[in-house]
């Protein structure tokens, strides 16, 4: 007869229990992170380009590596900025819940606004129209928003309040849709996930340690709260 019934040679024994690591949240690497420039600068003209879809924070990086030939050589005169929303989301891996990691998607869409020191010139936009073997822009830009007679047009003061204050919401964090720190009972929240995401409401606090959030939604005239991940809760504008 076997020593076991698992057989001769098997030899149970136990193993030593060890201290787990509670996985923490993975923000944004910095060298990955949206940058917000100086929108102030009065030697910088501010024009809106179009990119290939999304290639928007791909072709603020290459422009910003861009140098300029021939009489201005080595020059870096682009300031390209993308203006961002941020968000933390939890991927759910069978029953296993991995780290919240941060995530940034562009506010608009195929949209890049580009600074350029002392305005368009040949020069700089021969920078900015080079293109590849097969013919693509080496940058993902589409277009640049101007006229057939007049070329680009930069953006007139009306349009420069508002990208400066698209640039002051982000600076402030007012872009970051799910904040970690968690949101003011009563502020007016979006519904990320579930039978009623896109529907808006009130945020009425947080459960289970946390990772529930609570909403008061009204459907039909009657309002029920509403439970979902605490990361799938977004702020409203």
């Amino acid at each position: 007869m076997p020593a076991s019934r698992n057989g001769r040679h098997f030899d149970a024994k136990a193993t030593p229990q060890h201290n787990s690591i509670i996985a923490k949240d993975e923000p944004i690497p910095a060298e990955r992170r949206n940058k917000t420039p100086n929108l102030y600068a009065s030697a910088v003209r501010w024009y809106i380009c179009t990119t290939a879809p999304s290639r928007e924070l791909s072709a603020a990086a290459s422009i910003r590596r861009a140098m300029l030939r021939g009489v201005r050589e080595d020059e870096t005169p682009f300031i390209p900025y993308v203006p961002c929303e941020y968000l933390w989301r939890r991927s759910v891996r069978s029953d296993l819940r991995v780290p919240r990691r941060e995530q940034q998607r562009p506010l608009m869409r195929s949209y890049l606004f580009l600074g350029v020191v002392g305005g368009f010139c040949d020069v700089t936009l021969a920078a900015l129209r080079e293109r590849d073997i097969e013919g693509r822009n080496v940058h993902g830009l589409t277009g640049i928003l101007g006229s057939a007679n007049r070329g680009p047009l930069a953006m007139d003061p009306s349009g420069l309040r508002w990208l400066r204050q698209l640039g002051e919401d982000e600076l402030a964090g007012r872009t970051n849709l799910t904040p970690l720190a968690g949101m003011p009972v009563g502020e007016e929240v979006r519904a990320g996930s579930g039978l009623f995401s896109g529907f808006v409401g009130k945020f009425v606090g947080t459960s289970d340690g946390g990772v529930v959030g609570v909403i008061s939604l009204e459907v039909m005239g009657a309002p029920f709260d509403y439970r979902l991940p605490i990361e799938d809760i977004q702020r409203v504008g």
